[in-house]
């Protein structure tokens, strides 16, 4: 199917009682007889509070979760109310121990943040269309839709007004955030698609002289979202699967597209992005793209112009949908020394002493929210699951602060530590004016400004005399690399969750085959955090839990809601991928089990994984490598069956920071290439494999780089991994007979550490005692 169409049709859709489905506004208002207005604002539609899109309801990916849902739904009247007591109620046998005391009561945990201001919506946006919100009153099964029909024609009608043949979406915020706030989350809104990746390329046809606009619709995403953007894209929407051969690029769609508009019309065609959401790396990469299209277009007659579009078209349309969210700004800490390890002076000395003398200037702009909070020692709420706060940085002559926020009463209490480090506090929006007031004053002392990769396009637009230098971040690197104390916290942090997560599968276990509860997906999930809640220094999760049963489990970054989970089969493979925020350090664990009698084909694979895990968590290897490097190591045994996964096998982690940081990783994308690994990088270990529609399996540990003692080579000193992340693996899942005795042994030693951890902090009684002295047994 071609992806260049420069005169679309239009869709007609066909309802389930057979009436032809608005794919326009001017549709909806024929065909219900009322104005515009009042079917943006939810009313006379065909059902409360959607639009219904017919391609997603039929999908029979869908049909299992619903099937499950039914039978929860079934069983609510006899048995629910029982099994809601069990999953809210704490057994003393699973209590912590004395030796990792409570910080907060579970009663007083009522799911994540984001979930809470999702049901908050729900009430308060009655009769408005929510990509947030899921309505009962859709279908007899619960199941809601976004049909995105309306959203793209007001969107093409705001691309008219700028003369835009094209306009891009990116998932990022103005930081260059991966997990954002929902007021930044207008590729979801546009789209549908909730993944945290993606990039959304809107045309709108230029030739086109009907009333109502009509173009094309893509959206872009690697392969952990390969099969749930199948799931949420409604008709309007191409998928385009990153690094799967025959599928273009968004880059290549957009300027394809572009270029035959250009050559049907014979007129510039533009191409508009938010000048605050790209950086100016990616605008310089795609100009290129744009030019050597062009110059293999046809005749060359083809015109594309890559613009800046000052406002945001999703913002100036989301209110005609619901009520659009707005930025929360959540109170600032700062994060002793004794989690740190260093003070904030201190490092910037090493910025000096390592970077601006061989940049040859000490005044760097920051806009990376993660780099800003290590500096600063300061530590957020803004965007949830990360401890981080909305802010741009300026370090001029390597020791004077200034932090672009809003919201400043929030600093109150720390106003004497800002002058300690030479901080000064001005408005969030006050970095654009001083730009270009610093980039000028270091203009006229022939200097330049420092920018990291991370700058916006509309950083370097704001620097007149273009005196700036952009620079792989220090800081990235700086903090990178734990110090002593942050990774004695880390080890901590690992301990502290594993016991969460030991108690919480030895409790699944037990109510599934045991008890013979019926247990949703999302109600597994809820149960854990309860667990972690009662943890020390325990301040919230590090994303959204990934608790997947059977084919789900087989969505890579599947996430269940409240009102649309599967109950947990105890016959199929369960996957969960979960972490949590210690000041200490923060963790992420996956974990795949199995509650009852796994097929052959699961074992096996399960082993290959396992095999590809240890692998890695055993290897020495040189100073220098790339995590591009070894990745391999983790695949080698699925490569042999024939087998892989689309996704990295390690990312970084910050201390209290990002669960991603982007700093260093393992695995095929152009980061893990660039940077090298070194001692002190803290690296997730996760390897797996995804039978779509089946299972899926994955197995995360965190490791971090050591070297290694008394090795050398060529004047080389070698590194290893040490695993700090102390859960069990799934024994019945495990084919002893494929391993080898090293990997048997190395297995061992790690269930034996695991149980000398935790054995005496647990009540001899109880079941998650008896379960992990199961799971930890020799093999």
């Amino acid at each position: 199917m071609s992806t260049v169409q420069p005169k679309p049709s239009m869709f007609s859709l066909i309802s389930r009682n057979g009436t032809p489905g608005a794919t326009t506004i001017r549709q909806a208002q024929s065909q219900s007889g009322v104005s515009n207005a009042r079917y943006l604002n939810g009313t006379n539609r065909p059902c409360d509070n959607c639009t219904c899109s017919p391609g997603l309801l039929s999908r029979n990916s869908r049909r299992s979760s619903i099937y499950l849902r039914r039978i929860s739904n079934t069983s609510a009247s006899h048995h629910h109310h029982h099994s809601h007591r069990n999953l809210h109620s704490s057994s003393s046998n699973n209590s912590p121990s004395p030796a990792m005391p409570s910080s907060s009561a579970a009663n007083s945990v009522q799911g994540s943040p984001r979930r809470r201001q999702q049901r908050a919506r729900t009430a308060s946006t009655s009769g408005a269309e929510s990509l947030y919100t899921v309505d009962t009153s859709c279908d007899s099964d619960g199941h809601r839709e976004i049909n995105t029909s309306l959203r793209l024609e007001k969107l093409r009608l705001e691309m008219a007004k700028h003369e835009l043949g094209v306009y891009i979406v990116p998932s990022e915020d103005a930081h260059q955030s991966e997990y954002t706030s929902p007021a930044d989350e207008r590729r979801a809104f546009i789209s549908g698609f909730s993944g945290s990746a993606g990039v959304a390329v809107i045309t709108r046809d230029v030739t086109c002289m009907n009333q109502t606009p009509e173009g094309l619709a893509a959206l872009s995403t690697d392969g952990r979202y390969f099969t749930q953007a199948s799931n949420e894209l409604d008709f309007n929407w191409t998928l385009l699967r990153q690094g799967v051969v025959g599928d273009l690029t968004w880059q290549q769609f957009a300027i394809e597209n572009a270029i035959q508009m250009s050559l049907d019309s014979g007129d510039v065609v533009k191409i508009g992005v938010d000048p605050t959401l790209f950086t100016f790396e990616q605008i310089k990469s795609l100009e290129r793209q744009i030019e050597n299209n062009l110059q293999k277009a046809q005749n060359s007659k083809g015109q594309v112009k890559l613009i800046a579009v000052k406002e945001n078209l999703i913002d100036a349309i989301w209110n005609l949908f619901e009520e659009a969210p707005q930025r929360e700004y959540k109170p600032v800490m700062k994060l002793d020394i004794k989690y740190t390890g260093e003070e904030t002076n201190s490092k910037l000395k090493r910025l000096q002493a390592q970077y601006f003398d061989k940049f040859g200037s000490n005044t760097l702009i920051l806009n990376a929210l993660d780099e800003i909070a290590w500096v600063l020692n300061l530590r957020g709420d803004d965007i949830e699951y990360n401890p981080l706060f909305y802010s741009y940085l300026i370090i001029e002559d390597g020791k004077k602060l200034t932090l672009y926020t809003d919201a400043h009463e929030r600093f109150d209490t720390l106003k004497d530590y800002l002058t300690e480090i030479n901080c000064t506090l001005k408005n969030y929006n006050d970095i654009w004016s001083d730009i270009r007031r610093v980039a000028s004053s270091l203009h006229a002392q022939n200097k330049e400004l420092l920018l990291t990769e991370e700058a916006s396009w509309k950083m370097v637009n704001g620097i007149i005399a273009k005196n700036y230098q952009i620079v792989s971040s220090p800081i990235r690197d700086l903090k990178e690399v734990k110090n002593e104390v942050e990774l004695e916290g880390q080890k901590l942090a690992q301990v502290k969750d594993g016991l969460a997560l030991i108690q919480y599968f030895s409790w699944m276990e037990d109510q599934l085959v045991n008890e013979s509860e019926l247990i949703t997906e999302y109600e597994a999930g809820e149960k854990l955090l309860e667990f972690r809640s009662k943890l020390d220094n325990f301040k919230g999760l590090s994303f959204e839990t990934i608790s997947s049963t059977g084919s789900n489990a087989a969505i890579i970054h599947y996430a269940p809601k409240p009102t649309l989970s599967a109950v947990i089969n105890p016959n199929k493979i369960y996957l969960c991928d979960s972490g949590s925020q210690f000041l200490d350090g923060t963790t992420d664990t996956t974990r795949t089990l199995h509650f009852g009698t796994p097929t052959q084909e699961e074992i096996d694979n399960y082993t290959l994984v396992l095999k590809g895990h240890v692998a890695l968590a055993t290897l020495k290897f040189p100073e220098g490598c790339s995590g591009f490097q070894i990745d391999a190591i983790a695949r080698q045994f699925l490569w042999t069956a024939g087998l892989d996964y689309a996704h990295g096998t390690g990312h970084g982690v910050d201390t209290y920071g990002p669960v991603h940081s982007m700093g260093v990783g393992i695995g095929f994308r152009d980061y893990c290439k660039k940077f090298e690994i070194k001692p002190g990088h803290l690296i997730s270990n996760e390897p797996g494999y995804y039978k779509p529609d089946c299972y899926g399996i994955r197995i995360e540990s965190m490791i971090f780089a050591k070297v290694v003692d008394g090795v050398e080579f060529n004047g080389k000193k070698w590194l290893e991994f040490e695993t700090v992340t102390r859960v069990p693996f799934c024994k019945k899942l495990i084919n002893v007979s494929l391993l080898s005795e090293v990997e048997k042994k190395w297995i061992n030693g790690y269930h034996k550490l695991i149980w000398e951890t935790y054995s005496d902090k647990l009540d001899k009684k109880s079941v998650a005692y008896n379960w992990l002295k199961k799971e930890t047994s020799a093999l």
